[in-house]
């Protein structure tokens, strides 16, 4: 896939789980229903620490040669940088979570696109070869030892990830994603109804 279909399915994706989290509320929003005991609040926390993540990596990048540990021992042991992500957001809100949740995508591709002109996808990042394959629930990404995985391999990684994490949601929640609701005004009628 090239860059711009990649970004459109981040873009849709993200939308997606949007959608799915928005139609959850109240007590089943900290509800330990999801698989290893998680709640719906705790499992976007963890992919708002992947998307923190990789956002510091493609940021870091462009100013030091060398990646610093702690980034590149989170793959290695997902489990720990999850709970400590989970453990820092605990306290945010639904509203909040749901927010940062929003802008932390946005700011993710900004940075992903921020170096390497037009070949921004292609930036590779030698220091993660060997962190890889991820240990724990942290996202598959692919990288071919010594270049390392690139900006497009770590961003369909969160990508793939994301929509394993959706199809959670659908199956336990009993839900599907309503996308009428973020891409149209309120107001709008949808295409065919009068």
């Amino acid at each position: 896939m090239d860059a711009a279909e990649l970004v459109q399915r981040l873009h849709e994706q993200r939308l997606t789980t949007m959608a799915l989290a928005d139609q959850i509320t109240g007590d089943r929003w900290r509800d330990p229903v999801l698989p290893g005991g998680r709640t719906l609040h705790d499992l976007l926390a963890h992919l708002v620490a992947w998307d923190e993540w990789a956002y510091a990596v493609f940021d870091i990048s462009r100013v030091r040669d060398e990646l610093p540990a702690v980034l590149l021992n989170a793959p290695r042991d997902a489990d720990a940088y999850d709970a400590r992500h989970e453990r820092r957001m605990r306290n945010l809100t639904r509203d909040d979570i749901l927010g940062t949740l929003q802008a932390g995508h946005n700011q993710l591709l900004k940075g992903a696109m921020a170096a390497g002109g037009a070949a921004w996808a292609e930036r590779r990042f030698p220091d993660l070869a060997d962190a890889l394959p991820p240990k724990g629930d942290a996202p598959a990404i692919a990288g071919e030892p010594p270049e390392g995985p690139s900006v497009g391999s770590i961003l369909a990684g969160l990508l793939e990830h994301e929509a394993a994490h959706d199809r959670e949601l659908m199956a336990v929640f009993g839900i599907e994603p309503h996308l009428e609701r973020f891409g149209k005004p309120a107001d709008e009628e949808p295409a065919g109804e009068e």
